[in-house]
């Protein structure tokens, strides 16, 4: 009888390939499923169900911090009561970048878990972030327009907070992309009718309430707040990879993403290896993936905005060797 596999968590912070990883992972294991259904996006309402917040535009404002520490045992019950029931034959492969202030949290709650943290270069994952965050501010066809907040707190996580009225006034979703939104809505709700999993929204708070407790303007994107990017960079990868070595080695390796860009059939190969899965679709991969927007950083930011980040960089020598060491790559790509 064939053990049951691990549950495989694939985190990293937001545009730092996670989503391609865990395509590929699961193209390379079509009998693996993941942790909920296609309707939340990141398992971030199946979380929330339990007491944790996930900033997302989807499913509430803030990203709490989870530690062992937040465990409640009912939780914990429900929790793997709900991914026995899930496990496949395959098993479970997920990823969501707001599990990296709760890392310890998932640890603890699931002691079979292993975890795969993808590190992108530092100049690729700010671009990449700076448009993404203006397009959320400009509206998309999840939600209204949003700002993005760094918090100062013990394992902060950006967070979405909804534009209002009262403050600077964003672009408004066409009504193309709202119908389009609809419908998408309407058949991921068909597909997975018969789901029945955990699930909770949270209210978002507006930008002009949510603004007179946290007043600091350099802390919020788009606005005065660019080196908060690079700072999170730093901060949320640091922190990922102390979570990370407070568990066994076993449970945990990273993987540079421009290291599965360049051989993605090998690397694939690597974290099924290490989380013990079989990889029977391994060969539908390709050799490697689209590389065409490897240097898109040099012309989406500015070069007052690269001299922020390697000024950045500077003032946190010792946590970037760190991450640069731990992940066995140069993480600065000049």
């Amino acid at each position: 009888m064939e053990s049951k596999k691990s549950p495989l968590f694939i985190i990293g912070i937001t545009r730092s390939g996670t989503t391609i990883s865990h395509d590929m992972v699961m193209k390379a294991c079509p009998e693996a499923v993941d942790l909920t259904s296609d309707d939340d996006f990141e398992c971030r309402k199946f979380w929330q169900a339990f007491g944790l917040t996930i900033g997302s535009r989807r499913t509430g404002t803030l990203c709490g911090c989870a530690t062992e520490e937040s465990i409640d045992p009912a939780s914990k019950e429900a929790i793997n009561n709900y991914v026995y029931s899930r496990h496949a034959k395959g098993g479970i492969i997920t990823k969501n970048p707001h599990l990296l202030n709760k890392i310890s949290y998932v640890a603890n709650v699931l002691p079979d878990a292993k975890f795969i943290l993808i590190v992108r270069d530092i100049m690729g994952v700010i671009a990449s972030e700076k448009v993404g965050f203006n397009d959320a501010y400009k509206g998309d066809e999840d939600s209204p327009p949003y700002v993005h907040y760094w918090p100062d707190t013990k394992l902060p996580c950006w967070s979405y907070v909804q534009c209002d009225n009262q403050q600077e006034p964003a672009a408004k979703p066409s009504l193309l992309v709202t119908i389009k939104a609809m419908i998408k809505r309407v058949m991921v709700n068909l597909k997975n009718r018969s789901f029945n999993e955990p699930g909770k929204a949270l209210p978002h708070q507006k930008l002009s309430d949510f603004y007179r407790s946290y007043p600091d303007k350099t802390r919020y994107y788009p606005s005065e707040g660019f080196k908060r990017l690079p700072e999170s960079w730093i901060t949320l990868n640091i922190n990922a990879i102390n979570q990370l070595k407070e568990l066994d080695n076993s449970r945990w390796m990273t993987i540079a993403y421009n290291n599965l860009v360049d051989d993605t059939k090998g690397v694939v190969s690597k974290m099924l290896t290490f989380a013990g899965y079989d990889a029977p679709g391994l060969e539908s991969l390709p050799e490697q993936l689209n590389k065409s927007s490897a240097d898109k950083w040099r012309t989406n930011l500015s070069e007052q905005e690269q001299n922020i980040v390697r000024e950045t960089i500077n003032n946190n020598r010792e946590n970037f060797t760190t991450i640069c060491d731990t992940v066995g790559a140069n993480m600065l790509v000049d």
